[in-house]
């Protein structure tokens, strides 16, 4: 019956979990600007035109230095989407929770790597160590779907093995890093999340509601 109950609480948060990470994803949208507009003249133009908005500019200016400030609270988003996949992937196998704390180690981690950023500062080693996480986030996709196992959905498994091609596409679409990643990352974790079989978060039950090969539901004892 516990177990049941560990399963049936992971089925309920569902729809608040895909809130989540939806949420990760809009948030890494909104503070992309900032870091990305400081970084270089690669980034689209509207990025490079982002503090002709009032409201940018007035924010930019109030943080004293937007890159480090909205580059680390990307982490927020790490831990948001890794959070609302963790019920689930954890009855994907060990891939399945290797994946889900890589994305919620990705919150300390960028936090860290953007207070390093500075030459002088004692962290400055750390400095883009995001870009390896999401490197790893991306090769753990292809083993969670592989450990995942035919109870869930086949076209879950595809998306888990094409989550490289998630973080590169992310890049390549927003100009910028992790940030752009982490759209189409919590994009990706709703998908997951609805498409994730029912007690998902239970790794050791097999089917929902499974009876035996003849047909019929076992006679209660007593």
């Amino acid at each position: 019956m516990a177990e049941a109950g560990r399963a049936s609480l992971a089925d309920r948060s569902r729809a608040w979990r895909v809130a989540l990470a939806a949420v990760g994803g809009v948030w890494a949208a909104i503070i992309l600007p900032f870091p990305a507009s400081d970084w270089g003249d690669w980034s689209w133009l509207w990025i490079e035109d982002i503090y002709d908005y009032p409201l940018y500019a007035r924010i930019a200016t109030a943080v004293g230095d937007p890159y480090i400030v909205f580059g680390a609270l990307a982490g927020l988003s790490f831990l948001l989407i890794g959070v609302a996949l963790l019920p689930d992937l954890s009855g994907a196998g060990w891939g399945g929770r290797l994946l889900a704390w890589l994305v919620i180690a990705g919150a300390p981690i960028t936090a860290l790597s953007y207070v390093g950023a500075p030459e002088q500062s004692p962290l400055h080693f750390m400095w883009g160590w995001e870009g390896l996480l999401l490197l790893a986030i991306g090769l753990a996709g292809p083993v969670a779907a592989i450990t995942a196992r035919s109870r869930w959905p086949r076209w879950v498994r595809v998306l888990l093995g094409l989550t490289l091609l998630v973080v590169v596409v992310g890049v390549l679409t927003f100009g910028y890093w992790p940030h752009g990643s982490l759209v189409l990352l919590a994009a990706e974790a709703v998908a997951v999340i609805l498409g994730a079989p029912r007690g998902a978060g239970d790794p050791h039950r097999s089917a929902p509601d499974a009876v035996p090969s003849s047909g019929r539901a076992p006679r209660p004892e007593g």
